[in-house]
């Protein structure tokens, strides 16, 4: 019998230290997407903090309404509600938070080494391993809501991927077991917990201090700078290289002698 990684609730939040990112925890085993179904409880009131945690995602997406490929018992899917009292522009700032939480839960579960390729996607050996889709609901320039989905390959085997993937996604699995043939599943328990935990000090700090601080640790897994990138902007093409995050979470880019380009989204190619 092939061995499973079963997602247990109460375990989740007896590792949970926070002081209230995931005290309310939703768990379905399919879902559509743990995003859209965050968007309906967040639109009926669920408590700032409140996570969705899933087992499957019959229509995962990415940014850009790329598809999330999903497969069942395996991998992390889960959506945090947030209610901050934050202008729209600021709300950059949460998918930069969940990049270091994530990156931080992975070197701390799993003792590997991710990258983060802005804006929203960490790497390990050049190969995506968790993807970030932050979505917002606003009225009247004041924010009713943020959901922060997050996707992580965490025990699905080289094997199981699709083939159109192989050759770009991994799993924190597939490299654990370069440097350990036998090691046995990751943890999603420990993963999930670690996230939160991560999210909920980082979530603080950024209330109260604002974003800053927080690229202090954004910088140790950032593997972009100094690289040469060109950018899909809407309906243009930027190219430049790479000098540094600003204080809002956007790409800085040096495109000529004396010009610096401040991107705040985009499809990025390195």
């Amino acid at each position: 019998m092939e061995e499973i990684n079963y997602i247990d609730i109460f375990e989740i939040k007896k590792k949970l230290k926070g002081s209230f990112i995931g005290k309310n925890l939703y768990y379905e085993q399919k879902v559509d997407s743990t995003n859209t179904l965050a968007r309906d409880l967040a639109s009926k009131g669920v408590k700032n903090g409140s996570v969705v945690i899933a087992d499957f995602q019959e229509k995962g997406r990415g940014r850009n309404g790329k598809f999330w490929t999903s497969p069942c018992a395996c991998n992390i899917y889960m959506s945090i509600i947030l209610k901050p009292k934050i202008t729209p522009e600021n709300a950059q700032g949460m998918t930069i938070l969940a990049a270091v939480s994530a990156a931080d839960a992975i070197a701390e579960t799993a003792s590997l080494n991710p990258q983060i390729k802005w804006p929203n996607d960490l790497l390990i050996d050049s190969k995506k391993v968790c993807g970030i889709l932050t979505e917002m609901a606003t009225q009247n320039m004041t924010i009713e809501y943020i959901i922060v989905g997050i996707g992580m390959n965490v025990n699905i085997a080289e094997s199981d991927m699709d083939d159109n993937i192989k050759d770009i996604a991994t799993s924190l699995l597939i490299e654990s077991k370069k440097n350990n043939k036998s090691i046995a599943l990751i943890d999603r328990n420990a993963l999930i917990a670690s996230i939160l935990n991560k999210f909920d000090k980082y979530y603080e700090m950024f209330l109260s201090t604002g974003l800053s601080p927080i690229l202090t640790s954004y910088q140790k897994y950032f593997g972009m700078m100094g690289k040469t990138v060109e950018i899909n902007v809407k309906d243009k093409k930027v190219s430049g290289q790479v000098v540094g995050i600003d204080s809002k979470g956007a790409l800085l880019l040096k495109t000529g002698e004396n010009e610096l380009e401040k991107v705040v989204s985009g499809e990025i190619y390195i």
